[in-house]
């Protein structure tokens, strides 16, 4: 019994340091795993639709109107671990994996914006046909929320733009998101988390660099933005509350501020302390801030009362 017990002991240790190797060596894939058990466990069943080129992947669950989320570039549904459970009070939730991402086809070949919108809109169609809905987008997702409402004005009741792109624009830091090198993997990592975020190990930067050239927005890069709402914002007919975390230096507030000049029905909340992905850095400020737009959307501002001419 004791050498069954020792050998039980052997190879729970062995398993451990096996497991702590692949840690090590592809770190980016435990994330993304940690972030699926995330969903999972805060209630989230996964579920698949036919893509425009290969299986979409979602996660959905709750009650109440529906909730879409949309996570940015070379990222998955599971970004949405951390923030799902709270924001299952009263709504139900779609996360979404955008078309070759996560374990959404297509795996391989290039990617353009309409694969990943057309995506958008068949898991919606799945998931709430004929109704209206409200969509969180996260950077990339952010582009497709504002993309689909444009699209789709009489599907949508409210986008909330979290550090998101609504028109193409220079970035503030002129960082590459698709690092050759360690220095450029941290960077990158610098410009969009805050200050006092903790220091991403080298091991993980080199992951990173790692995964640059086959990512999905390597392959999305492989052609031309194919659509745009540059120079169309005056006339964006849903109701926009851009969530920004102030610390992102990629896509600065002083961007927010400008996309929310442009629109009808804009309201900007910031999130002190906070980067580029609010839902990772900063889950119970992005809760509070995502529950209290959705309980009052932003209106469009009443035109300039006249003024009576003075009279001599």
């Amino acid at each position: 019994m004791k050498r069954i017990l020792l050998a039980a002991v052997g190879l729970v240790v062995l398993a451990a340091v096996a497991v702590a190797g692949s840690f090590w060596r592809a770190p980016f894939w435990w994330f993304e795993k940690l972030g699926r058990a995330g969903l999972q466990s805060a209630g989230l069943t996964r579920a698949v639709t036919a893509g425009p080129r290969g299986p979409l992947v979602y996660w959905h669950g709750g009650s109440g109107a529906t909730l879409v989320l949309l996570h940015g570039a070379n990222d998955q549904a599971g970004a949405w671990a951390l923030v799902a459970k709270p924001l299952l009070t009263g709504n139900r939730l779609v996360a979404v994996d955008l078309a070759g991402h996560g374990e959404s086809g297509p795996a391989d070949g290039s990617l353009a914006v309409a694969d990943l919108l057309t995506g958008v809109e068949r898991v919606i169609e799945a998931t709430a046909p004929g109704e209206r809905v409200r969509i969180v987008g996260n950077s990339l997702g952010g582009y497709l929320a504002m993309l689909y409402a444009a699209r789709h004005p009489e599907r949508v009741d409210h986008v909330i733009l979290l550090n998101g792109a609504a028109v193409q624009a220079a970035p503030g830091a002129q960082v590459s998101l698709l690092p050759k090198t360690r220095e450029e993997a941290r960077a990158a990592i610098e410009a969009l988390t805050a200050p006092q975020s903790p220091r991403v190990p080298d091991y993980v930067l080199d992951d990173l660099v790692r995964r640059a050239p086959t990512s999905p927005l390597a392959r999305l890069l492989q052609q031309p933005i194919d659509l745009s709402l540059e120079g169309n914002l005056a006339a964006f007919a849903t109701p926009v509350t851009l969530v920004w975390g102030e610390a992102d230096r990629y896509m600065t507030v002083a961007y927010a501020e400008g996309v929310a000049k442009q629109l009808p029905a804009a309201r900007l909340v910031t999130l002190p302390g906070c980067g580029h992905v609010p839902q990772r850095e900063c889950p119970q400020a992005l809760v509070a801030a995502v529950s209290k737009a959705l309980s009052s959307p932003p209106t469009p501002a009443a035109p300039a009362a006249a003024t009576s001419p003075v009279m001599p």
